[in-house]
């Protein structure tokens, strides 16, 4: 989400954040509460009334800026990733999710620390890893989806590259349909529906998981199903996301070859 902070042009500045009217008397105040904004991943652009009044009309306007508010960030991510981890042995990992646009893929190719993953097979510590940052269909039509024919049809690609399926990794964004990692409030007319929930996961992911039993699942996608479950012989986890409330959401798995020896959900 794009939060308009107005410049008042006499030193002062307005919002609305959270559904609260904030104004700010100072640039320390301005500074602050960009801080707040950042924190909980929504992205702060700084504009004046005239300017609001054009984009409110010129929705085109509004995703470009949007995009390029995106792209920046992540470019900082990878600036800092690069500089703090140059001389340290650390690596990460990383695959955009379905709600991230695709031009993003090329800041990740650059980056000196950073391995992106999506449609590869990487190796992780002598696992082979295949990623898959595409979901099935979801009513906000965002910009990685695939139908399930398509899923299965990537998902067996991508599967035929493993030498040693027992010793995979099966790194998809959206878990498996059905199981307990894929429960979400169900919507009525776009809005939740108070107490009621229902399986939104992948079809071609649960079959896939249940054909080819790699040795570990790793998931996100559905905020709200933070838990684990064995499906056959493959454990899978899903660690959640509160990232609008500004807390980080994860796991820590600690592997000794092809066995599970424990894992921790983390927040902070």
């Amino acid at each position: 989400m794009v939060v308009p902070v107005f410049d008042n042009g006499n030193g002062s500045y307005d919002c609305n954040f959270l559904a609260q009217d904030i104004h700010m008397s100072n640039k320390t105040e301005l500074e602050n509460q960009l801080k707040k904004i950042n924190a909980i991943g929504f992205y702060p652009y700084l504009t004046d009334r005239k300017e609001a009044d054009h984009l409110r009309s010129n929705q085109d306007e509004v995703m470009t800026i949007f995009h390029r508010l995106i792209n920046e960030r992540l470019q900082h991510w990878v600036d800092l990733a690069d500089e703090k981890l140059k001389d340290s042995r650390a690596v990460i990992y990383m695959a955009p999710g379905n709600d991230d646009p695709l031009e993003m893929d090329d800041i990740l190719e650059k980056s000196k620390v950073m391995k992106p993953c999506a449609m590869r097979n990487v190796d992780l510590m002598g696992h082979e890893m295949i990623t898959i940052a595409h979901t099935s269909p979801t009513p906000w039509d965002t910009p990685r989806e695939w139908q399930e024919p398509e899923m299965a049809r990537n998902i067996d690609k991508l599967a035929s590259t493993i030498k040693n399926m027992p010793n995979a990794i099966f790194n998809f964004h959206d878990p498996p349909y059905g199981s307990v990692l894929d429960y979400a409030p169900k919507l009525r007319d776009m809005r939740q529906s108070a107490g009621e929930t229902e399986h939104v996961g992948s079809k071609a992911v649960m079959d896939a998981i249940k054909k080819y039993q790699p040795f570990l699942g790793l998931h996100g996608h559905i905020h709200e199903s933070r838990a684990a479950q064995w499906i056959g012989k493959t454990f899978c986890v899903n660690p959640g996301s509160e990232y609008g409330e500004g807390v980080l959401r994860g796991v820590l798995l600690t592997l000794a070859d092809t066995k599970m020896k424990s894992y921790v959900f983390t927040s902070g």
